[in-house]
């Protein structure tokens, strides 16, 4: 398939500068007059051809399967690379594309998950709790 895409991506990319040169032509020797018919439907045919063998090019999709990604972080966990970033951040591995995020802590958590984020509602009630119990520590 990747030969065949390949065909009719050349084949497009011929017809689609052919129709571009025959426009240029056009229009430089005579400007007041409509493009003729047959460089419209050479355009339409070359972006249909572009079209068709980007599609048929392509490799075939993959089912997406989050359960089964998300059951292999869990099990496996995170780990650091040894590397660290300019703010002092530990690099994770790849398994977990989301582990920038911080969300070890927060969410049912104890802590507040996300850097630069806090749980509103948690933080109402210890709030509440504080103030039924006087303002003391």
């Amino acid at each position: 398939m990747a030969v065949f895409g390949t065909a009719l991506n050349g084949a497009g990319a011929v017809l689609l500068t052919h129709a571009v040169y025959s426009t240029h032509e056009h229009t430089a020797t005579f400007a007041s007059t409509p493009l003729p018919l047959d460089i419209s439907l050479e355009l339409l045919v070359s972006i249909l051809l572009l079209s068709l063998g980007i599609v048929v090019s392509f490799a075939p999709l993959k089912p997406i399967q989050y359960a089964q990604w998300a059951g292999q972080l869990s099990r496996e966990g995170r780990h650091g690379e040894g590397q660290y970033t300019r703010e002092g951040e530990e690099m994770l591995s790849e398994g977990d594309p989301y582990a920038f995020l911080g969300l070890d802590g927060g969410i049912g958590g104890k802590g507040e998950g996300r850097r630069g984020f806090w749980d509103v509602k948690g933080k109402r009630r210890e709030y509440e709790d504080w103030v039924r119990q006087g303002g003391k520590q």
